[in-house]
């Protein structure tokens, strides 16, 4: 082993040999690594913590906004309009205004009719049983998970199910169709 006077002295880690013949350890390297790089970083964050000359007017503009608070008066009942009263109501508006906000109307109808589902990915539902359901107005996973007792058994005696639903789960199988 070499003499304690040929080891490099490192002050923050005490003496270290120097077997590759190097002038510094690979600890020391990056030692003096990480700090230079803090450094560089403490730099950049004090620089992005100024605001630039290019931005000070937006700077300057951006004061916080006060929100206006305003109250909501509960007793007051809001007016809820059925399907039934808005078609009135467009039929008795001229014909130049009536047709536009039908158009519009007939879209945000369609849009709020959700698309059928494929029924028969639940175990025991082919395609005729699927477009029996179809007819009774059950197209949707989400319907099935609902069901209650009654209604299973309502289904099953009207559709002469003779207890599937119950033997392959529906409503199991729908509520993880559903939620996914």
């Amino acid at each position: 082993m070499p003499s304690a006077k040929s080891l490099p002295n490192f002050p923050a880690f005490g003496l270290y040999p120097n077997y590759a013949g190097a002038t510094e350890t690979a600890l020391a390297f990056w030692s003096n690594y990480a700090r230079a790089a803090s450094s560089v970083a403490l730099w950049w964050t004090d620089k992005w913590m100024q605001t630039p000359a290019l931005y000070g007017a937006w700077a300057k503009s951006a004061a916080p906004a006060t929100a206006k608070i305003i109250p909501i008066n509960r007793d007051v009942a809001t007016p809820t309009v059925t399907t039934a009263e808005l078609v009135e109501t467009v039929a008795e508006a001229p014909a130049a205004v009536a047709e536009p906000v039908l158009s519009v109307v007939e879209t945000a109808v369609e849009a709020l009719v959700p698309e059928p589902e494929d029924l028969t990915l639940l175990v025991g539902i082919g395609p005729k049983l699927a477009a029996a359901l179809a007819e009774r107005g059950v197209t949707r996973f989400s319907q099935i998970a609902a069901w209650t007792e009654a209604d299973l058994a309502e289904i099953d005696k009207a559709l002469d199910l003779k207890g599937r639903a119950v033997r392959d789960a529906w409503i199991a199988q729908a509520k993880r169709f559903s939620v996914s």
